[in-house]
């Protein structure tokens, strides 16, 4: 593959600091969610798990862009975009604790309570191993290892409180 032109470099940067911009504003948003308390009912819960994903592919976006323009970035950028995730990842984690702490009906009592709880646990699951990961590989200061912890034991919790949701879910046929 051809190297990347000067003038083709330095528009791909500009692209990665614009969206570094707008993740800084959906992850503000996010956390506005995480500050208004647990969401009211399971379309509220779906529209910020939605808003959440956009997030995340944001981070991969920026990820893959990133890597050919690095020397045109400011220094600390892939710790920055690891960090964000991580905020976005953990304010997501708070509002999911708060929402499976206390379900609504149509989170537990539906014929697709098992589906979305069963994916919400795969979900938690990989969010678990990315924290773990975190936590094994980077050098991480005090507070940083302590909010990871924190997150951690969120995660832990959520996927312990959507286990039990999942054992009294309504069983749904499989065949008539």
């Amino acid at each position: 593959m051809a190297a990347m032109s000067d003038a083709k470099k330095a528009s791909e940067a500009e692209l990665v600091r614009q969206m570094a911009v707008k993740l800084r504003q959906d992850i503000g948003v996010l956390e506005r969610f995480r500050n208004s308390g647990v969401p009211k009912n399971f379309l509220d819960f779906c529209h910020i798990r939605a808003h959440h994903n956009n997030i995340q592919g944001l981070v991969f976006v920026i990820q893959d862009k990133m890597a050919p323009v690095l020397d045109l970035l400011p220094d600390n950028m892939s710790d920055w975009i690891v960090t964000a995730k991580m905020k976005a990842l953990s304010l997501f984690v708070e509002i999911s604790r708060g929402f499976v702490g206390d379900p609504p009906l149509t989170l537990t009592g539906s014929l697709t309570a098992r589906d979305v709880l069963s994916n919400e646990q795969k979900n938690f699951s990989e969010a678990h191993d990315f924290f773990n990961k975190i936590l094994m590989e980077q050098a991480l200061d005090d507070r940083t290892a302590d909010r990871l912890v924190n997150t951690l034991t969120l995660i832990e919790e959520t996927i312990a409180i959507i286990e039990q949701l999942l054992s009294k879910s309504v069983n749904y046929l499989d065949e008539f």
